[in-house]
């Protein structure tokens, strides 16, 4: 398994226009380990997590945040004008568990109004296929 093709299956089961996966490190640190859009989302080097109510919600408790328009990814995000710009309005952040302990998200956004509740637990369903990929693979290799 590779992030290729979990962004593959996620394609055809719910659609997505911009595919990360991030790191959730024991240093409290993130990483960007694949990306969908270089250009805009550059794999790069690892830094702190904020506290904010999204880590929060995803990184700490482990709970998946789902928004469907301007204002949920303003709520979420500091890069939300960035995100917006590039015709993004609806995201899906899934946390990828071991247990109890985060390893880190698949992230999947598209245009506003994409995506719909009832989908959050489909999507939820891909992390495990993330799971060794978060815990072996380095960000300048995103997957074999």
């Amino acid at each position: 398994m590779n992030f290729i093709l979990i962004g593959d299956e996620a394609q055809r089961r719910f659609g997505w226009k911009l595919f990360t996966a991030m790191r959730y490190l024991p240093s409290g640190e993130v990483e960007r380990v694949h990306t969908s859009n270089a250009d805009a989302y550059p794999l790069a080097g690892r830094k702190p997590r904020r506290d904010t109510p999204w880590s929060r919600q995803v990184l700490v408790r482990g709970e998946p945040y789902y928004a469907n328009d301007a204002a949920g990814i303003r709520f979420a995000f500091e890069d939300a004008e960035k995100i917006l710009g590039l015709g993004l309005g609806a995201v899906m952040n899934l946390p990828v568990k071991e247990g109890e302990r985060v390893l880190g998200t698949l992230n999947f956004l598209r245009e506003a109004g994409g995506y719909r509740p009832q989908q959050v637990a489909e999507a939820l369903t891909l992390t495990t296929k993330a799971l060794e990929l978060l815990t072996f693979t380095s960000p300048r290799s995103p997957g074999p």
